[in-house]
């Protein structure tokens, strides 16, 4: 192998490298951020959401357990958490009260009015997102497709997408 085409090889790598630790570094900036509900509890999950288009309102979260039947049914969630949206990202902590898989359904709940509103034909009135960010096309997808682990003082990261 000739030197050039071993400088080449090495430039690539380097380059690759540098790109890959790169990414994984803003993908660590992205989640180190400071809100008044991140405290380093045990099982904490940092919940980073895209798209929120104003800053008004609140940003409503429910964080439910690995459980089909209990999946995006309000009463069966295991926490609600609300905070004021913050245009183009908002940022909180929610905790989960173990490790395991869990799944977060959100709305921006844009008039402050304590529910996810919905228009004609029950569609949604109001952005909203899960977690994964499972395409949804007519009905809401299965909990399988939105859990993430919660992995004790690692806790979780999680970023969601408003439809």
């Amino acid at each position: 192998m000739s030197n050039k085409i071993l400088n080449a090889a090495v430039a690539t790598a380097a380059v690759f490298m540098c790109a890959s630790a790169s990414a994984r570094n803003n993908d660590l900036e992205k989640f180190d951020f400071e809100h008044v509900s991140c405290t380093g509890v045990e099982n904490e999950i940092r919940i980073r959401i895209k798209g929120v288009k104003k800053s008004v309102g609140l940003i409503a979260a429910d964080l439910y357990p690995n459980d089909e039947e209990a999946f995006l049914k309000g009463p069966m969630r295991i926490k609600q958490v609300r905070f004021a949206a913050k245009s183009p990202v908002t940022t909180f902590c929610i905790d989960a009260p173990e490790a395991g898989d869990f799944a977060i359904a959100l709305y921006h709940d844009q008039n402050a009015n304590g529910r996810f509103d919905k228009g004609p034909f029950g569609m949604p009135a109001e952005p909203w997102g899960i977690s994964n960010n499972p395409k949804v096309r007519f009905s809401a997808p299965p909990v399988s497709q939105a859990l993430f682990n919660v992995n004790g003082q690692q806790g979780a990261k999680v970023e969601i997408k408003l439809n």
